[in-house]
């Protein structure tokens, strides 16, 4: 509503101030609970690689020009050669994924756990649900998921696949409402019942 007289803040700005506390608030907590959760790996034996993403964008199979899809993370040029180390010394056969919402964001960590080399990378990210549906239909219709890291020109300098996308997407109708899209709308496609 427009206010001529200029007197108080008007109902949306406040939404907008409120959302961006939430979302500081929510970020500050998955790198408190990401720096914890190394920290027990470590006292367990573990060598951990703790990354903290610069800009996490959900990126779908048909996206325009994607060449590699699933959640990206961009990283800066001193961590990418640690986590190409990382992903040559291991193979990331165990993952576990963390994650809260506060409204139309999702924060979420990545486990990428190789027992045998005792290496652990965390990724640690926050996207808007809006932007995920996409990328949440792709992977559950194929029944897979993806983390990638990038550089700044977009380069991908490593990728890990995982086989559980429930553990991304507990509930995918979410990230579909927030897109705009209804249950009947966000059916995979071949599913008429």
């Amino acid at each position: 509503m427009v206010n001529p007289e200029g007197e108080g803040v008007p109902d949306e700005l406040d939404r907008i101030a409120n959302d961006a506390d939430v979302i500081r608030d929510g970020w500050q907590r998955t790198v408190e609970d990401t720096k914890a959760m190394a920290a027990d790996r470590e006292d367990a034996g573990y060598e951990t690689l703790v990354v903290f993403s610069q800009d996490t964008s959900p990126v779908a199979p048909d996206t325009e020009g994607a060449e590699h899809w699933g959640l990206t993370y961009l990283v800066d040029s001193d961590t990418a050669e640690t986590v190409v180390d990382a992903r040559e010394r291991a193979e990331f056969d165990e993952t576990a994924v963390y994650q809260a919402g506060a409204g139309p964001t999702t924060f979420i960590v990545t486990e990428c756990l190789d027992h045998d080399e005792e290496l652990i990378v965390f990724v640690a990210g926050a996207f808007r649900k809006r932007e995920g549906a996409g990328l949440v239909r792709a992977a559950t219709e194929r029944g897979e998921m993806h983390t990638q890291f990038r550089k700044l020109d977009g380069t991908v300098i490593a990728s890990v696949e995982h086989d559980d996308v429930s553990a991304f997407f507990p509930d995918p109708q979410e990230y579909y409402s927030y897109a705009g899209e209804f249950a009947a709308d966000a059916a995979p496609a071949g599913d008429d019942e």
